[in-house]
Order: C-alpha cells, then structure tokens, then sequence
C-alpha cells in the first residue's frame, strides 16, 4: 500500500514536472504539426509513431500484409525468416502484451492480428517496467474503421502426417539382444534358442506376442484439422467495431477404442469496438473469450508405447482360442470388457494395465478451459488546456479458469494358460483385477487465475517551427494477479516518463525511464529506477549523403540504458530467513527420531533488483529508390545482480549436508553478458510480369556467464566463461577394447569397468577418471539462427516459400530410449552395440543387464550437433480475378495450399525429428479457401 502510494504521489510529481516542460516549450510559437506523409504507423510502448521516427532495436511484423499468402494460426510462425531478433536475443523470456495487456500467445490468432512489434532493446521496453527486462512481443489486434465495411470467411482442411516413429526391436530380436547383454555380465542367457525361435516365427501371437504398439493395428496415417473463422468490420466517424468468431477442431492418431473419438476443439471470438463520445472524448471496448476443449483416453499411451517390452503379454485375448471345456471358459464368459465382441483384456500379475487396455477400457479424460478477457479504455484530448496534451487510460480485466472432468474405470485382465493338443488352447485364465463401471465423473486439476492491470498516460506531442518536433509521455501502471494456490497477490507496478526530441526528422534524442515497485524484494530496496537513452541520425540527409543516388534513407541509431529487473527472482520473500521444524532418525539402535529446527537460508535486507546494462547500434536503411530494406543492430548487454545463494564466500559450518542446514543468503551476485548482432535485408524486384520479393533475416548471440559461485582446483571446470547454457561432460576416447585396454587406463570410479565401455580423458592427469574430468562439450541453444522468405507473384498466382535455419547448437542422446540399460525396452540403437565380434566397427557401448552408470552419463560420446535448415512453409494460392466476380456478391476470392515442416536439412535428422514418449512430429498439409464481401 506505502508504495502505491508512493507511485501515485511521484506520478502527480511527474504530471506537475511534463506540465512545466511544456509550458516552457510553448516559448517556441506554434505552427502546427509536421507533415509524415503516407508513413505506416508503428505501435510501442504507450505511444504510437511513425515508421520513419522509429527507434532502433525494434522490428514489425503487419499479418494484414502477408496471411494471405502465408496463411497461418500461431502469430509466431516462421518468425526466425521473417524477424531478425526475435528471440530477444537469447536473455530469457520475451513479455508478451495483447493490446497492452500481458497475456499468452495461445489467447490470440494471426486472423486477429493488426501489426506485431519486437521491442528489443532497452530503451525500447522500459516503460513497461522490471517486467519488461528479456523484451516484449507486443500485439495489436484489429479494429474498425470509418468508412469500411466488409465481412470475410476463411474455412481450412488440413492433415498432419507424422515424421517418424520411435524404432524398436521386434520380440525374437529383443531376446537375442538381451541375451548378449547377459553374457557381456558373465551371466547366463536367459531365452534359450527355442523360445526365440517360437517368436520370431509369429505361429500364435498371443501366446508368443511380438506388439508394435505403433503399427496401423492402432494407430491412423494422418489426422485431420478442420477450422474456419469469419470476420466483420464496418464504421463511421462516431462508431467503429471489428469483430470475429473462429472455430477449429482436430483428431489425433489413435485408431481404437475411446481413441477413435479422442479430439480437441478451440472456440474464439473477439469484438472490439470504438466510440467517439465528442470531440475530446472517444472510448473503447476490447473483449475476447477462448473456449478450448481435449477429451482423450485415459492413461498415456504414447509414454507406456515407449517402456513396455515387446513379448511381455498380449494386450488382447481371442476368446476363440479358450478352450471350449475347460475352465478358462466359464471365466471368459464372465468377462465384462469384451472387446468387439472377441477380445479379452490382457495382463499379468506385474502389468495390471496396457495402453491398449487403457485406451479400451479405463475411461476418459475431458479437458476444458475458459478464457475471459475484457478491457475499456478512454482518450481525451486535452487540447483546450494544453495543445498536444492527451490522456489515455485502461483498464482489465482477465479471467481463466481450467479443469479436467474424467470418468474412471478399472479393468480386469486376464493371464491365458496354454495347453492343448498343439499347445495354442487357452486352458486357463489367470484374472487379476476387477471390472467396475461407476458411471461418476471426477473433477480434478482446477486451476483459475484473474489479472486486474491499470494504467493510464498522459501523452504530449507537437511541433514547433515546422522542424522542432516535441514529445512526451509519462505513465503509471499497476497489475495485480492470482492464481490458485498463490498465498499473495503477484503484483507489477511502475511510473514512466518518456521525453523525446526531433529536429526535422534528421536528429533524434529520446529519454526513457521507469520507477519500479517489486513486492519481492524488501521495502528497503523495493523502488528502483530505469534509465536509458538514445540518439539518432538520418545520415541520408546531410550534404555528404544526399548525392549518392543509391542511398533513399539511412538513419543510424545509438542507444543504452540500465533496466531494473525482478524476473529472476523464482519466489517472493527470498530476501528472508526461512526456518522449518523437520525430524531425523539418529545413528543409535533402535527407533529413535530426533526433533530439529533447520534453516535453509539466510536474510539480506538489502537484496535488491538485478540489472540489464545495454549499448546498442541499429543501422535502418532504404537504397536502390526502395528496391532494398535493410535494419540491423548490434548490442552488449550484461545482466548483473542475479540473486543466488554463494556458498563460495562463506565458511563450511554455515551449510550442512544432514540434516540439509544453510545460513548462506541469496545475494546479488552472478552476471551473464550477451553480444552480437541481428540483421533483415528485404529486397523488392519485378522481373518481367513475375514481382519478386526475398526476404532474409539473420541472428547471432553469443553468450558468457561472467560470474558463478565456484571454486574449482582445476580451470577448466569452471562455468564462468563460458556459454551460459554451456554442456558439461566427460570427454570419450572410443570404447575399451579388452581388459588389457582397461588396466593401462586411468581407474573409471562409474561401477564395474568391462570391455565395451566408454573410456574417458583423464583431463587433470590424477589417474582417475571421476566428475573433476568433466569440461565443456557444447550448448544447448543455437548461436546463429536465421531464414529466408520469398514471394513470388504472376497473375493470380502467388508462390510464398519460406525456410529457416540454426547452427552452433548441441543436442544429447539420453533418456532410455538412447540409454538402453537392465531389462528396459531396447531401440533399435543397440544393433550397434560392442561385441566381441564387432569391437572393431561397434558405435554403442556393449549392453547391460545392470544400471550401467559408467557409460550411461553426460559426455560427448552422446552429443550431436542441432546445425539444420528446414523447408518450413510452402503456399501457392490464386485470386480471382476482379472480372470473374464481378457480377456476384464476392469481393475477393483466394483459394491456396500449402506445407508445413515439409523437409529438414541435417546430419542428425533423424534424431532431430523423432519424438519419444509423446505424440510424433508432423509435416502439415492445408488446403483453404478464403472469401471476402
């Protein structure tokens, strides 16, 4: 409350100080507003501006501009061609604002979308506050306007076709292979020859079963997507609104059971409307509501698909094959899950349940949720008490809520005993578990989260002597939200003030700032300031410029600032002590707890804000009479005071192991630095008939963590200077050949060392192979990221094709599908597992029955390189002609299709494009038809 307050008397101390600014101002006699001609207008921070008067570290994408040709639903699609910058260059996650509103990309569609702006740099974002510290992505949906009236409908078929599958060893393989895996132990084999035998020749499935659980037994080829969306508009001077309503449903790939009905439908609709109550007054209304709805089978298939071993039962038992006298019949007569009247659900007494019995028998799942969002705004023009002085206020309200409503089931399973004549009789049932039916639904996972958010501005803009060109804006904000099982209010608030200066559009200077309010940090160090500026110079307008003929614009921009950010913080109150009563059983015979009170940190009343400090240069420029764009910029940026707790600057007996006890505070203390460059080149050329327009963006962010609490004897296990998602492992040195390759080796401490296993780099030369060898052997993310797009029009045809690409990234096989160790399921990566037969050729380690700890860990014998260029979209599509539809009601007609995701260029495709445990990657198909009238 003292700091609200607190804002609330330096925004009227502000609002005094741009009065007195302007006042002052006003010493220069007024001649009216320069002339910006035709210039597109872009949206920023609580203002909007001309293209030409755009700062740098900005960039804008309009959708209007291009969704017909390059039709798509997530506003992001692409963005790596379209954006240079767009990832914020890699600080963390960019705020994303609808309207002015922090919300998810999810609540909104590109059909909605008026213009996108990637505010980058710090000048660019600071007017949003602490919030705003890893950039912003802010959208702007459509509105009315006066004169224009139409309605369009767009419908959509789509096909999603999946990449690849997961591959695993068929049963017979399985057991030979796990029979090796044995030996290389010393144990015996468990499958003798005839067993594997029986199985690999498929006489009886369901006595000797070989499941392939993503076989077209279970599984379709494709699913479907089917959406369409209508827009209207229309307008006058005193009333505008836009408004649409979509729809989109879509299938999945099971092919069985409850699968088969398993689907997810999206309802939006948005309606903004804008009225001019006079001349001073107009007011608006924004509201948008997304109803989205999952009902899948319970369980998880795709997770249980990827575990579950091959020949361990046969998930249905043929009721045709129980013999007719025996007791296994009066017990499949009694089953109640009969599957298409033929099938048993089966099991053992270790396997309760399957996928294919969840799918069959366990129920569904139906998941729903509800997005509510509603925000009023008023303009006044305040000219008669200041010329250019405007307020503008908003206000919010967002309301979500989700839940899953499940019915539940429980199932028997049945264990057949063979017998017979031939052996392939089911002579017995083994049943585990009962059939039960309760018809009740369950409601679970409730979760629901309401954003209340405030602001209001006071803008001022005018020019003087036709070339003087003032500005300012000074702005309060204050959001409040909660979520279920929050025990605060997650809070947001902070006081900007924006003044800005132009002479004659050639010379720029800006100021941005914001005071910042965090309810995380103390009430000592709970209000910062965020300052940061810019210059600019349209170099094209000076003398030295002005006669070279192939230069329109070129305008160069520096800027920098220090932005106060609490984004980093993962809780509130880490600047207290936290105490907790906890128990412990003590060495001594017998039972006996002992009662304690630990802490697991320290206090610091003087923890404060870490800081984002940025110098950046853009360079935006037209050449060739505006046959070629071209923005870019280069920026350092160090993010300083990130708060951890640094164990290295305090003495041993402040922290404990058992039971788990630290005095140590967080600190402001670790510092990451990101540099580099991002740059967008767009080219326009008619060739002949054919208009021509290539589009190229690129991006490179190079990463270092600066300071870390470590203290490592050896250098090169330090993580500060390098990548700050650098990797670090073992470095490998091939596999060891026999045992007299093992003892002239440094001693590996990861378990039992045998022949086929990994051998590792003895970095510090100890003789010992233990986690102080490990260095850094990649990074998650990619440096350079980048793409190109291109349009090509003739006649009614348009061809859009776009592709992206990344390099520097590392990936790593892990997980059991690569780390194949015990009993587990076994991929098909084992085939090139070390034998003795194949210890010259062998690219896997020799397989285990145990846990196999030395092999199984982060190394570079596991990473891969993520370098790849994708053939991300594909459009063709065609307008009809005005003289085909001029006798009908139809303005415009275009009908397209298109590809999504269509090829992946990469050393590691495959690696890269296959999924495990969830739902495949897909390459996507559309054909749609798109009617304006």
């Amino acid at each position: 409350m003292k700091s609200n307050i607190l804002l609330l008397k330096l925004f009227l101390l502000g609002s005094g100080l741009m009065a007195v600014l302007t006042m002052a101002a006003q010493t220069l006699p007024y001649r009216g507003a320069t002339n910006l001609g035709s210039d597109s207008t872009v949206h920023l921070a609580y203002r909007d501006i001309k293209m030409k008067d755009l700062p740098g570290a900005v960039s804008v994408l309009n959708p209007t501009t291009y969704l017909d040709i390059n039709y798509g639903t997530n506003p992001l699609e692409g963005i790596d061609a379209l954006v240079a910058g767009n990832n914020m260059w890699n600080i963390g996650s960019a705020l994303v604002l609808v309207d002015g509103e922090p919300r998810s990309l999810s609540d909104v569609t590109t059909n909605e979308i008026e213009q996108i702006s990637f505010l980058k740099g710090a000048n660019a974002v600071v007017l949003y506050g602490a919030r705003a510290a890893n950039g912003v992505i802010l959208i702007t949906t459509k509105r009315g306007r006066a004169g224009v009236h139409g309605s369009s409908v767009r419908v959509n078929s789509g096909i999603s076709v999946p990449k690849s599958y997961p591959s695993y060893l068929n049963a017979a393989d399985y057991m030979s292979w796990y029979n090796q895996a044995s030996v290389n132990d010393g144990l015996p084999a468990p499958y003798a020859d005839s067993t594997i035998r029986n199985f690999a020749a498929h006489r009886n499935p369901y006595r000797f079963p070989d499941v392939n659980y993503f076989s077209s037994d279970y599984l379709r080829r494709l699913f479907n997507t089917y959406s369409a969306n209508a827009e209207f508009t229309s307008g006058s001077e005193r009333a505008r609104f836009y408004a649409l309503a979509g729809f989109q449903t879509q299938n999945s790939l099971l092919d069985f059971g409850t699968g088969s009905g398993e689907h997810s439908n999206r309802l939006n609709l948005r309606g903004n409307i804008d009225l001019k109550l006079n001349k001073y007054i107009s007011t608006y209304v924004n509201v948008s509501t997304v109803f989205s709805n999952n009902r899948h089978a319970l369980g998880n298939y795709w997770q249980m698909a990827d575990s579950l071993q091959p020949q361990r039962y046969s998930p249905l038992i043929p009721i045709g094959l129980v013999s007719p006298g025996s007791a296994a019949k009066a017990t499949a007569d009694g089953g109640r899950n009969i599957i298409n009247g033929r099938y048993l659900l089966g099991g053992t007494q270790q396997y309760l349940t399957n996928p294919i019995a969840d799918v069959y028998a366990a129920g569904y799942d139906n998941f729903t949720s509800r997005q509510f969002q509603y925000t009023n705004g008023i303009d006044v023009d305040l000219r008669n008490l200041l010329r250019g002085l405007t307020f503008h206020g908003q206000m919010t309200v967002d309301y979500s809520n989700n839940y899953d409503e499940s019915v539940n089931n429980a199932y028997a399973v049945y264990e057949p005993v063979w017998g017979g004549v031939t052996g392939d009789s089911i002579v017995k049932l083994n049943k585990y578990n009962k059939d039960s039916k309760p018809g009740t639904q369950n409601l679970s996972n409730t979760f629901s989260s309401q954003v209340l958010d405030f602001s209001g501005h006071f803008d001022y803009a005018r020019s003087y002597r036709e070339k003087h060109n003032v500005s300012a804006v000074l702005v309060v904000d204050a959001l409040r939200a909660r979520q279920s099982r929050d025990f605060q209010y997650r809070t947001n608030a902070n006081l900007g003030l924006q003044l800005g200066y132009n002479y004659d559009h050639r010379y720029y200077a800006d100021f941005s700032g914001a005071l910042v309010n965090s309810t995380k940090l103390p009430a000592n160090t709970r209000v910062g300031f965020s300052p940061t500026a810019s210059l600019g110079w349209v170099l094209s307008e000076e003398d030295f410029l002005k006669s070279v003929s192939w230069v329109d614009r070129l305008k160069l921009t520096a800027s920098g600032g220090i932005v106060n950010t609490d984004l980093d913080f993962g809780s509130y109150y880490m600047y207290d002590a936290v105490y907790a009563p906890t128990a412990y059983y003590s060495w001594s015979d017998g039972t006996y707890i002992n009662q304690a009170t630990t802490i697991s940190r320290g206090a610091n009343p003087n923890l404060t804000y870490a800081k984002r400090k940025e110098a950046d240069l853009s360079l935006e420029g037209s050449f060739f009479n505006k046959k070629v764009d071209l923005l870019g910029t280069v920026f350092y940026i160090k993010k300083d005071g990130m708060p951890v707790q640094v164990y290295s600057q305090y003495p041993g007996y402040f922290f404990t192991g058992y039971p788990p006890t630290s005095f140590v505070p967080y600190s402001n203390f670790q510092a990451n630095r990101y540099s580099g460059f991002d740059l967008q080149i767009n080219f326009h050329q008619d060739l002949g008939k054919v208009a021509l327009k290539i589009g190229a963006a690129l991006t490179y962010v190079r990463t270092k963590a600066l300071k870390r609490d470590e203290l490592f004897v050896d250098a090169y296990r330090n993580r500060a200077g390098k990548a700050v998602d650098a990797l670090f492992g073992l470095q490998s040195d091939g596999l060891f050949a026999d045992q007299n390759d093992i003892d002239k080796h440094a001693s590996q401490k990861f378990g039992i060392v045998r022949p086929g296993d990994i051998k590792y780099k003895d970095q510090n030369g100890d003789g010992v192979i233990d986690e102080r060898d490990e260095v850094k052997i990649g990074q998650l993310s990619s440096p350079l990221t980048g793409g190109v797009n291109i349009t090509a029009q003739w006649k009614g045809f348009s061809l859009f094709v776009l592709s992206t690409a990344s390099f520097g990234g590392t990936g790593m096989r892990s997980g059991s599908y690569y780390w194949v160790a015990g009993s587990e399921k076994y991929s098909s990566v084992v085939r090139n597992s070390w034998t003795e037969n194949s210890k010259g050729t062998a690219t896997y380690p020799r397989l285990t029955t145990s846990g196999g700890v030395n092999n199984y860990r982060s190394s570079d014998f596991w990473t891969y390189s993520t370098n790849r260029v994708n053939l991300t979209k594909v459009q063709l599509t065609y307008s009809f002609s005005g003289k085909f539809l001029q006798r009908s009601f139809v303005k415009g007609l275009n009908v397209y299709v298109g590809g999504n995701d269509l090829l992946t260029i990469a050393k590691n495709r495959d690696l890269m494009e296959l999924n495990i445990g969830t739902v495949p990657q897909v390459r996507f198909y559309n054909l749609g038809i798109k009617g304006d009238f």
